[in-house]
């Protein structure tokens, strides 16, 4: 436990301090997890487990957890920070992994519709610090899984939050946990412009320090890119034939980005692009090299691409 202490649900008069939040049940007892608390929190000021649930009862923990939350922060605003600050940190992350998943699972529950900036703010430590993300510790997919979620469900402001995880340090440091992200916001399919921006940059902007790409992580973008209400006008624009002259190993995963997607949508804009590509290598039939097998695998690509979205 380190530093963490056990307080007994069966003495509700004891002081629910500002870290608690998570009540966990074992064969034989209830307990409730507290963490480091921050300096300078008042805990004589938190209310008594008593004043927060007020005689009620509920059918289960996840119900109980989600009132409690609610209630802090509505009826008690001068806790609602640091209880989040102590319960969403580093140390729950690599020392408790499974009580901070539960913690973010109600939390994106309790705040889903309210559009909070305090639980934004904080959750969107875990998807955009690299102190998470990329922690050398311990790395749990599953959390930023539960953050990105917990964060479209709040609103605008969680989903701007979420878009600040997806910069170009974060794609060097750690693509994979952008591939998590992306996958996410695909899935739920969000409204607002946002997020679509965030994948657009990754798969068409970012690059490694020596100006490569993750090959992966481009087309887990265009993919979920694509399940957002504005991503086929957004992927077509960028569609452009200098672009992937300039770049074939990029385009190459954005084509594989369009296949998986299935985005009949843009078939003439690949037939397009396959012409222009055609006529660009019959230039270079006497230039042999990286360059010109770089363009010969794109040329592949998209016309077996343009061939599967046919029989769509």
């Amino acid at each position: 436990m380190g530093r963490r202490e056990k307080h007994n649900l069966e003495f509700p008069t004891r002081l629910l301090i500002a870290a608690m939040l998570l009540c966990t049940s074992g064969p034989n007892s209830r307990v409730c997890e507290a963490a480091e608390l921050k300096p300078g929190f008042d805990t004589n000021s938190f209310p008594s487990l008593a004043e927060v649930f007020q005689g009620r009862t509920f059918e289960n923990e996840f119900e109980r957890d989600i009132y409690f939350l609610r209630s802090v922060r509505e009826r008690y605003p001068s806790h609602w920070a640091g209880l989040l600050e102590a319960n969403i940190s580093v140390e729950e992350y690599v020392r408790a992994p499974a009580k901070l998943l539960r913690f973010i699972d109600e939390l994106g529950s309790a705040m889903a519709g309210m559009n909070d900036l305090t639980a934004s703010t904080n959750l969107a430590l875990v998807t955009s610090d690299e102190t998470f993300y990329a922690n050398t510790n311990a790395y749990h997919p599953e959390i930023l899984r539960a953050a990105a979620q917990a964060l479209i469900k709040i609103g605008p402001n969680g989903r701007k939050a979420l878009a600040s995880s997806f910069t170009e340090r974060h794609y060097r440091l750690d693509s994979e946990s952008l591939e998590e992200l992306a996958n996410i916001i695909g899935g739920e399919r969000p409204p607002g412009a946002e997020l679509a921006i965030g994948l657009e940059a990754t798969a068409f902007d970012f690059s490694t320090t020596n100006g490569g790409v993750y090959p992966h992580c481009t087309m887990i973008a265009v993919k979920n890119l694509l399940r957002l209400p504005d991503g086929s006008s957004r992927v077509r624009v960028r569609l452009k034939v200098d672009e992937a002259f300039n770049n074939p190993g990029r385009f190459q995963s954005i084509i594989d980005g369009i296949e998986a997607a299935r985005a009949t949508e843009l078939s003439t804009n690949l037939v397009d692009l396959g012409t222009n590509l055609t006529s660009k290598l019959a230039t270079l039939t006497n230039s042999p090299g990286a360059y010109r097998d770089d363009l010969q695998e794109l040329d592949r690509r998209i016309h077996k691409t343009i061939k599967l979205l046919e029989r769509q």
